[in-house]
């Protein structure tokens, strides 16, 4: 299935252990749009001054930065879709605006407040989750195979939340989806396995299947959610750290 991948069949068809992989410090999160092309790292995409100074301010900070593109779409004008989330504790938060190049709308002192797990000035709560789909071919051709066909699949289901993005950690275990607010990790993921995940949250629940943890929760937290979720078959949203 993925013998010309760089960590072979065996990591992207669900028989490599995936559980509490979620990445343990990225609790602040800041998705910018961006046609690409993507470079290795999501900070150093080229972007406009000053937008790109602050992308590399929020990178400083601790924050996690993702670059996102709607799927099988790469043309962006001067507007572009930011959203600022934290992912951590019983009420995590997803904000939402516009920026331009000229005008960004988005402090330094915005960031700070989200990378402390503040509430900032900038845009509107999302109304809605977000489905972020790794398709970062520069870090691994994987993300790139599985990632984008997954996107586009996800798009037709859920128009207007599911984004392509660059790296989020794991590429081993591509297909991997991304659901905010929470920060709950899937992968590896096809079609069913990602309708599922989404199904679930959407009915407040965490899906057993192919769930590798959420976002900003040490390991061994992370391990002991798992194990109640293996053995309830289920577990609310509501109850995860």
């Amino acid at each position: 299935m993925a013998a010309d991948c760089e960590h072979g069949a065996e990591s992207h068809d669900g028989t490599e252990p995936a559980m509490a992989s979620a990445p343990e410090a990225s609790r602040a999160w800041l998705l910018v749009e961006h046609p690409g092309p993507w470079p290795h790292e999501a900070a150093e995409a080229g972007q406009p001054a000053p937008l790109g100074e602050l992308v590399c301010a929020a990178a400083g900070l601790g924050i996690r930065v993702q670059m996102i593109r709607r799927p099988g779409r790469r043309r962006v004008g001067d507007v572009r879709r930011v959203f600022a989330g934290w992912v951590a504790g019983p009420e995590p938060w997803l904000f939402s605006g516009t920026v331009t190049a000229s005008s960004p709308g988005l402090s330094v002192r915005d960031l700070k407040e989200l990378a402390a797990g503040i509430v900032p000035s900038f845009g509107a709560p999302a109304g809605e989750p977000v489905f972020l789909v790794c398709t970062h071919g520069k870090r691994s051709a994987c993300c790139a195979r599985f990632g984008a066909p997954l996107a586009q699949a996800l798009a037709v289901r859920h128009p207007g939340q599911v984004w392509e993005t660059t790296h989020v950690g794991g590429h081993r275990f591509a297909a991997n989806l991304v659901i905010l607010p929470h920060g709950l990790y899937y992968g590896p993921v096809g079609v069913d396995a990602a309708t599922a995940a989404i199904s679930a949250y959407q009915r407040g629940a965490v899906a057993p299947g192919r769930y590798r943890g959420r976002a900003g929760q040490p390991t061994p937290v992370q391990e002991a959610e798992y194990a109640r979720l293996a053995e309830a078959g289920s577990l609310p949203v509501a109850a995860l750290a």
